[in-house]
């Protein structure tokens, strides 16, 4: 099964601004991200996860970590609940996507 891909417009910004400044996750990030467009999964080496973090701002959403923890980016992703849709949300190092401003 084939799943959808969208992208918030703020995951665009950031995939852009992490690009910029990690051009070398870049083959990471694209094998990773067709294996979830044909999975709905990335593999184990991801570290995929859900976050449970009552009341926290991504609960529910899912992230994966590239460069296996060498270079601290996250990857958010929301897959949907019925339908074969997954939304990215943001990208970035920890700090800014969970202790920096709600975009």
């Amino acid at each position: 099964m084939a799943f959808e891909l969208r992208y918030d417009s703020v995951f665009k910004e950031d995939y852009k601004r992490e690009m910029r400044e990690h051009p070398e996750l870049r083959d990471e990030f694209i094998a990773a991200v067709r294996e979830l467009a044909s999975t709905g999964t990335v593999p184990a080496e991801y570290s995929p996860h859900r976050l449970v973090n009552t009341g926290g701002n991504y609960n529910n959403h899912m992230d994966f970590h590239l460069s296996d923890g060498a270079v601290d980016v996250v990857v958010l992703y929301l897959p949907h609940k019925t339908n074969p849709v997954i939304r990215f949300v943001r990208m970035g190092p920890h700090s800014l996507i969970f202790q920096g401003p709600l975009k």
